[in-house]
C-alpha cells in the first residue's frame, strides 16, 4: 500500500479498502454508491495523512456543506462516520474524530405523494407505444415498489396464475417479499407488455437501446419520469408514487401491518409517517364503527 508523506497509508487507498470491505459483507449496493460518493468528496478536501485526522478537520469539512439541505449533511456525515470506525478498528486511526462531532438532525420526514387524479393525468401522457414506460410506472403506482426493486424484476418473479397474480421483490437488505397484484388494469398491462415483448427469462424491464437487454438505467427512468411530468404540467418525483399508494391504503383502512409487508419496511415506524388520514377517511371509520356499536346495543 501507498504510504502518505508521513509515514500512514493515502486516504484513497484506504477509502478504496474501506468500501471493498462493505462489498464482502454483502453490504447493499446502493450503500456502497453513496458512501463512495460522499467519501471522494471528503478525500478532495482533505489532503492531509490519514493518522492526522481529528475532529477539528471534520469540523471544517461539515461547514463547507452548510449549502446543502440537512439530509445531504447528514448523509455525508454517517459515510465519514463508518469509514472513521472502520479506520479505528483496523488501527489506522487512534482515536475517532466523529465520536466529537456533534451530528446534523434531519428535517422531520415527510411522506407525500399525489393524488390519484394527478398521478393518472401524468400516466395519460405517455404514447402508447411506450408500452414499458407504462407498466413501470403504473407498477409503482399501484404496488408501491421502490424505483430500484421495480428494474430489479426479473420475468421469473412474476406469478400470473389466473385471479392470484403474485410478485415476488427482493427489497433493502436482500429481503424477500410477495405482492399481491390486485389492480385489473396492472395485471392487464403485464400480460400484453409480455406477450408483446416475447420475454421469457431475464429483466422484466430493459433499455431499448441496442436491443441488447440490458438493464434499465435509474438515471435514465428518472429523467423519462420528469419529463412525462413536465408534459402534463405537474410537479412529482417518481418516488411520490410510492407515497401515493401508500396514503391510499391508509384512507381505505388497510392495517398499518399490512402496509408495512407491502411497502417492504423493516420498521413499523417507517410505516407510522404515512398514517395520516384524511378527515373523510376518518369520518368513515367513526360512521362504521358506530354502525356496528349501535347493532350491537
Amino acid at each position: 500500500m501507498t504510504q502518505h508523506a508521513g509515514g500512514s497509508p493515502r486516504l484513497s487507498e484506504l477509502i478504496a479498502r474501506f468500501l471493498t470491505d462493505l462489498q464482502t459483507s454483502n453490504r447493499a449496493g446502493a450503500t456502497i454508491r453513496t458512501y463512495t460518493t460522499d467519501l471522494q468528496h471528503f478525500a478532495a478536501f482533505y489532503h492531509g495523512a490519514v493518522d492526522a485526522l481529528t475532529s477539528d478537520v471534520v469540523c471544517q469539512y461539515c461547514t463547507t456543506l452548510l449549502h446543502l439541505k440537512p439530509a445531504s449533511r447528514a448523509r455525508k456525515q454517517a459515510a465519514l462516520a463508518s469509514f472513521c470506525t472502520w479506520a479505528y478498528r483496523h488501527d489506522y486511526l487512534a482515536t475517532n474524530p466523529m465520536l466529537k462531532v456533534d451530528r446534523v438532525r434531519r428535517d422531520p420526514p415527510t411522506r407525500q405523494g399525489i393524488t390519484r387524479e394527478q398521478a393518472e393525468a401524468i400516466l395519460a401522457v405517455i404514447p402508447k407505444e411506450q408500452e414499458r414506460d407504462r407498466l413501470l410506472f403504473r407498477l409503482i403506482l399501484e404496488t408501491g415498489l421502490r424505483i430500484s426493486e421495480a428494474l430489479q424484476l426479473d420475468v421469473d418473479d412474476l406469478d400470473l396464475t389466473l385471479d392470484d397474480e403474485h410478485l415476488r421483490v427482493q427489497g433493502k437488505g436482500g429481503n424477500r417479499r410477495t405482492i399481491l397484484l390486485d389492480d385489473p388494469r396492472l395485471v392487464k398491462q403485464l400480460r400484453s407488455y409480455l406477450s408483446h415483448t416475447d420475454y421469457r427469462h431475464g429483466l422484466l424491464f430493459r433499455a431499448q437501446k441496442n436491443g441488447d437487454g440490458q438493464a434499465l438505467r435509474y438515471q435514465s427512468v428518472q429523467e423519462r419520469w420528469a419529463a412525462y411530468c413536465q408534459q402534463a404540467g405537474i410537479r412529482c418525483t417518481l418516488h411520490q408514487l410510492r407515497h401515493t399508494h401508500a396514503t391510499e391504503l391508509v384512507n381505505e383502512g388497510v392495517s398499518l401491518n399490512t402496509i408495512r409487508k407491502r411497502l417492504g419496511h423493516k420498521h413499523i415506524q417507517s410505516t407510522l409517517r404515512y398514517a395520516e388520514q384524511t378527515d373523510r377517511a376518518a369520518d368513515a371509520e367513526i360512521r362504521a364503527w358506530r354502525r356496528r356499536k349501535n347493532q350491537r346495543s
